[in-house]
């Protein structure tokens, strides 16, 4: 019987600035936190989804070192598939296509990714790579894989995928991932995934299927909650208000353990009031908030200071996101845009340096404009933090400094993303508690739930804040909680006290050799039958 082998690249993980590339809270979302940045596992999702959805049996191996991988494929499979995550990983990729061909000369590769787009250029061995493969993914996966392996294209889509995970403090929170759409309309010039899917919108899941699998995860207590994958979630509001008419009349789920997030942008984002989105359990939300000065279509709508503030309001954390290197950024108004991201107070954000990505509208315009430094490129250094071609005013010096400035700026402001996390649940808490509908009360205890976990964070955030104005807000938070729940328990007041010890020996820690932790290895049998 034929077979599969899915496999991520191989360990072990290069850092970007001290912390591991793979870490997606730690090196990107709270970055410049300190002992207050959460660390993260991030499941290779697109090689679980695939797995299970084709007829052959087939096994995942996520993060192997080298080794690990050639002894596997020496068991000989017929198809064996690599996850291309990133250009980053290009010579990784390369190094197990040879490797392949050694051990296996008669397995078909397949890679698939959106690393996939280096092989249209010629700074390194491209070419070699793109010989050696049989089949590359352009596109959505699991149709393509389908159609490489012979099955019905359009067969139903399951969607049981392995749980993330988010640490801190000693304590571990899971959550759960999803799938509802692939690709996005917008057109942003930079955005790499849009132009992967030739800014279309792939559906994979409808209201009913998103719906009926969220709510397997919470009757299941999977997670604490559940994160959709859709460039803008929020572009077709008839699916969003489906998937919403759903939840709300599904009796067999309490409002409190509803808690979902997913892309937003303004322009979407505008179509909708808070409360309504509130109602069916949004938690979160992600914002490309890129510039003050972005012109940008999915910037149109509402002014992004009330966008911002409505949805803060309504216990809804938002990611926002931010680049540092646009052309029209120079030394005299990126402070301005910078302190702009500041007052807008996102709970997590991803501050980026502007990166031209093969198939983008920016990549076409730097090439055309000779702005590409092209002597000396390196996939290897393909990152968010890189900068790979000329600023108009500004050096790639100017921008890594001005990206860390952001990030610290952030952080020294606005107090740690845990803290933020802390601040946006109890203002959720104070909008709902006195509703008048039985639903939304139940959203006020789903907030309350989240302050009464996040509390013990309070103290340790107080001793070790980055200054005078971030213990005020602690303060001022630690006296908000007292009038709306009371004094402590015991056990939050104990736990507060192993948070500051627990922190106490991260600080000692940094006096100590820098390790970068590395994701553990782990190997998964999927059998076929169920597709």
């Amino acid at each position: 019987m034929r077979k599969v082998l899915f496999t991520t690249v191989y360990r072990p993980f290069p850092a970007l600035d001290g912390v591991s590339c793979m870490d997606l809270y730690a090196s990107r979302l709270s970055k410049e936190q300190d002992i207050f940045a959460p660390a993260s596992y991030y499941p290779a999702l697109p090689l679980f989804l695939i797995a299970q959805n084709i007829s052959l049996p087939s096994v995942v191996l996520e993060h192997p070192t080298l080794e690990q991988f050639r002894e596997e494929v020496a068991k000989g499979y017929d198809y064996v598939a690599i996850h291309f995550a990133a250009s980053l990983f290009y010579e990784k990729v390369l190094m197990m296509c040879r490797l392949i061909r050694q051990v296996s000369p008669e397995s078909k590769i397949v890679l698939g990714g959106y690393g996939v787009v280096c092989l249209s250029e010629n700074f390194e061995q491209e070419k070699e790579l793109a010989g050696m493969v049989d089949h590359v993914c352009y596109g959505e996966g699991i149709r393509f894989m389908r159609e490489v392996v012979g099955d019905p294209l359009d067969s139903p889509i399951k969607q049981e995928l392995p749980p993330a995970a988010i640490y801190f403090m000693g304590q571990k929170v899971y959550f759960c991932n999803l799938l509802s759409a692939l690709g996005c309309r917008a057109g942003c010039e930079f955005c790499a995934t849009s132009a992967f899917f030739k800014y279309k919108k792939v559906r994979v899941a409808s209201p009913e299927e998103l719906w009926l699998q969220m709510k397997k995860n919470i009757l299941a207590k999977k997670g604490e909650f559940n994160w959709i994958y859709d460039e803008d979630f929020f572009q077709d509001p008839e699916y969003v208000r489906e998937f919403g008419r759903l939840i709300k009349e599904d009796n067999d789920v309490s409002l409190r353990d509803v808690s979902w997030g997913g892309y937003g942008s303004v322009r979407t984002l505008s179509r909708f009031d808070p409360e309504e989105l509130a109602d069916i359990g949004l938690t979160s939300i992600w914002i490309g908030v890129e510039s003050k000065f972005s012109d940008l279509p999915k910037r149109q709508g509402k002014d992004i200071k009330e966008i911002f503030h409505s949805f803060l309001d309504a216990g809804v954390q938002i990611v926002g996101s931010f680049i540092i290197g646009w052309d029209f950024h120079n030394l005299n108004n990126i402070k301005e845009d910078i302190e702009y991201l500041v007052e807008l107070n996102p709970t997590f954000s991803q501050v980026s340096s502007l990166m031209p990505c093969p198939g983008t509208k920016l990549w076409q315009k730097v090439m055309e404009t000779n702005r590409l430094n092209a002597r000396q490129f390196k996939w290897k250094n393909f990152h968010l933090y890189s900068h790979i071609h000329t600023h108009p005013s500004l050096t790639g010096d100017d921008i890594t400094h001005l990206v860390r400035h952001t990030q610290r700026r952030l952080y020294q402001e606005n107090g740690p993303s845990l803290f933020r996390m802390f601040e946006v649940h109890l203002r959720g808490y104070k909008k709902f508690k006195g509703a008048t509908t039985a639903r939304l009360k139940e959203r006020a205890e789903l907030h309350k739930r989240w302050c009464l976990k996040a509390y013990p964070i309070l103290l340790t955030v107080k001793v070790f804040a980055p200054g005078k104005k971030v213990r005020a807000k602690v303060r001022k938070a630690t006296e908000e909680f007292v009038a709306e729940f009371g004094k402590p328990s015991f056990f939050l007041r104990l736990q507060s006290l192993f948070f500051l010890a627990y922190a106490v020996c991260l600080k000692l820690s940094r006096f100590l050799p820098r390790r970068i932790p590395q994701p553990k290895f782990g190997r998964y049998l999927y059998n076929g039958a169920q597709a």
